[in-house]
């Protein structure tokens, strides 16, 4: 075997090692930092951006929702027909008692009870009646709240009806309502009940108090 060039063993202390041990750590130090991106400053977007990025993405079928359960609840409890001539404190107050009307009718059978011996549905009566301002008719100076006629749909309304309570001119609705089916009432007619009485058998009937 022919010998090789003597090796030449580097010991710590001597500068070319040291230098050289150096040049080595520096190098595994480069390849072990991870590479980290430059930070970018996220654009800004225009104040239409931003408020689009806010919007619930749900958003138009929320919309949406609200108009179809708006349309049922419509449907499901239908609105007075008014005439043009009822003020808009009275409407207020129409829409409420006609309202409450409604849910009675649905809920109390003894209620339905009072318009089936009439042979009518008192759903189908309040639906198809029609509600007029009185104005200053001799049955409202004669402190009544509201009228009509036997088989009429057509109800008058007095200023005096703005000023009840909810259930007090539920009470009228179906009382005139009960009137629209054909009950008759005293004076005018023998032997019937009179307004009082057909009041209080509405306000047991429906349970309006």
């Amino acid at each position: 075997m022919g010998s090789g060039p003597t090796p030449v063993t580097l010991k710590p202390s001597h500068p070319a090692a040291q230098r050289g041990l150096k040049a080595v750590l520096m190098m595994t130090a480069l390849v072990l930092l991870p590479v980290t991106a430059a930070p970018q400053s996220s654009p800004r977007g225009s104040g239409s951006d931003r408020q689009t990025l806010s919007q619930d993405a749900n958003g138009p079928e929320r919309a949406e929702q609200a108009i179809e359960l708006t349309m049922l609840a419509r449907e499901r409890f239908p609105r007075p027909s008014m005439d043009g001539s009822v003020p808009p404190i009275m409407r207020y107050q129409l829409a409420k008692a006609y309202d409450t009307a409604i849910r009675v009718l649905r809920r109390e059978p003894g209620c339905r009870t009072l318009f089936q011996r009439l042979g009518a549905n008192g759903e189908d009566v309040l639906a198809r009646s029609r509600y007029y301002a009185a104005g200053e008719s001799r049955h409202c100076q004669e402190g009544v709240p509201a009228f009509t006629n036997v088989g009429s749909t057509q109800i008058k309304l007095c200023r005096s009806f703005g000023e009840l309570q909810a259930s007090s001119a539920a009470v009228l609705l179906l009382h005139e309502a009960l009137h629209s089916s054909g009950l008759r009432e005293s004076p005018g007619y023998p032997n019937a009940l009179t307004a009082r009485e057909i009041n209080v058998v509405v306000s047991q009937g429906c349970s309006l108090q």
